[in-house]
């Protein structure tokens, strides 16, 4: 009786080995890779540009997968190693998919900003971006924060009338100061923070009557104006959501940026990560560089989870600037990490860098994306109810 007991173990062991766990496995690896190739679809729903936010997460799941799926592989017979090897290629594709999108944001590209060692302090632009998280109400680590890195311009996003009350000292610091507080109890506060003189400085709505963008001149100490934009374009909130308005937000700031004859950062919480289409499009539109390739993920979001991890807070320029320094600050309470540029206007010497070339397109495809945003603006307005 033992030994049919164990005999019978043995069996269901084997099943489970054989044929159900490599089931199960395959099941994984086709929602995974079916998850991966979303982003090819042209939409604007979120429920599908999402998918281009975890790559590396999938990248890394894919590839566990399939490395229990080929290790289960010696324990099947012909056949199911036959199949094991089939079920191989779209998820490798996937992982090659995955690759060639994230491989500018590792340490193994060419950076497109270059970097340089030294800058008089006149040139000098140091910036600091922090989304603060409107739930948080902890202000003393981020007042800390503040004063140990001692940027030169300072943008906070999620900020209410709470936050404008804890950040009131920073004005003995910054003695110029806009801010922009929701009426309502809205996410889409933002308050900016400069020891430069500004010039014009004004939130404009572009689509929509919560999300602000920052428009402001800022004069060096070498006598150059230079125009900053500050963007927190509204986040994925639900699946039925589309992304137009955000993307409109990005491409909007890109063709601000090729329109004027100001050297122009465009920095906030973009709410896209680097390697999206509207990203990169706005970039190369705007001529901006990112600082992020050839150096790093830099992630950002969330700060209390691996599995939620990706780079939302960027720091964007044009090339009239050098790069003394980039970084991702300590977490001070908020689900955001801030980020952190120091900047070089007009550095001296031969500076390797040149702006993404505008591609065929680019200028036809943000007009239509700003468009289908003015569009979803008119359908929601009280009128068309």
């Amino acid at each position: 009786m033992v030994g049919s007991k164990d005999g019978g173990r043995h069996r269901w062991s084997r099943l489970i080995l054989r044929r159900i766990l490599p089931l199960v496995i395959l099941g994984l690896l086709a929602v995974a890779t079916a998850v991966s190739f979303l982003p090819l679809i042209e939409t604007n729903a979120w429920w599908v540009r999402y998918a281009d936010f975890p790559r590396l997460q999938l990248a890394t799941a894919i590839v566990l997968l399939l490395t229990a799926l080929l290790g289960l592989g010696r324990h099947a017979g012909k056949r199911a190693r036959t199949t094991a090897l089939l079920a191989v290629v779209l998820p490798a594709a996937a992982v090659g998919y995955h690759a060639h999108k994230l491989y500018p944001y590792t340490g193994l590209s060419a950076q497109a900003a270059a970097g340089v060692e030294e800058c008089p302090a006149e040139r000098t632009l140091s910036v600091m971006v922090a989304n603060v998280q409107k739930r948080n109400e902890d202000a003393s680590e981020f007042l800390r924060l503040v004063e140990d890195v001692d940027p030169d311009v300072l943008l906070v996003m999620e900020t209410d009338g709470w936050w404008d009350r804890r950040l009131s000292p920073l004005r003995s610091t910054f003695p110029e100061a806009v801010q922009h507080i929701p009426e309502s109890h809205g996410a889409f506060g933002m308050h900016f923070f400069s020891k430069l003189r500004l010039t014009s400085p004004a939130f404009r709505f572009l689509f929509d009557a919560d999300t602000p963008t920052l428009f402001t001149g800022i004069d060096l100490p070498n006598g150059v104006m230079v125009q900053f934009l500050g963007l927190h374009p509204r986040p994925p909130l639900a699946w039925s959501q589309p992304t137009a308005l955000r993307d409109a937000h990005l491409l909007s700031a890109g063709l601000e940026a090729r329109s004027t004859k100001m050297p122009t950062i465009v920095a906030g919480d973009f709410n896209a990560v680097p390697w999206e289409p509207a990203t990169r499009r706005s970039a190369r539109i705007g001529g901006l560089l990112d600082p992020r390739i050839g150096r790093g993920f830099y992630p950002t979001f969330r700060t209390d989870d691996l599995l939620i991890s990706w780079p939302l807070d960027q720091i964007l320029y044009q090339q009239a600037f050098g790069l003394l320094d980039f970084e991702t600050l300590p977490a001070f309470g908020s689900d955001h990490f801030p980020v952190f540029a120091r900047l070089c206007h007009g550095a001296p010497g031969r500076m390797p860098h040149a702006a993404p070339a505008l591609r065929p397109g680019d200028l036809e495809e943000a007009q239509v994306s700003i468009e289908a945003a003015r569009a979803s603006i008119r359908d929601r307005s009280p009128e068309r109810r």
